[in-house]
């Protein structure tokens, strides 16, 4: 698979794909403040929202790669969970 990302030419295995889509999600929640994290909704892959065309359309293949792929799905999910259920946490939205 071949991604262009600010011009440059990556080729990304299934793998490195999930880990960048992780990093993407935690830098989300890191540098959110905790209205913005009160605001976030899921997304599916037909309505992802911010960044750019190529931010998206990475965005879309990675969610079509974890809906597809149970193993890198839990990969995925055992990689993002601690980080946003501890700003959830920081931010009193954890019941």
């Amino acid at each position: 698979m071949t991604l262009t990302l600010n011009g440059c030419h990556l080729f990304l295995s299934q793998d490195k794909l999930v880990e960048l889509a992780a990093n993407l999600v935690i830098e989300k929640y890191q540098t959110a403040s905790c209205e913005e994290v009160a605001q976030m909704q899921p997304t599916s892959g037909d309505t992802i929202q911010g960044g750019d065309e190529k931010e998206a359309a990475l965005k879309k293949k990675a969610i079509e790669l974890l809906k597809n792929n149970p193993e890198l799905r839990e990969q995925f999910i055992n990689r993002v969970a601690g980080p946003m259920a501890n700003k959830m946490f920081e931010c009193d939205l954890v019941p």
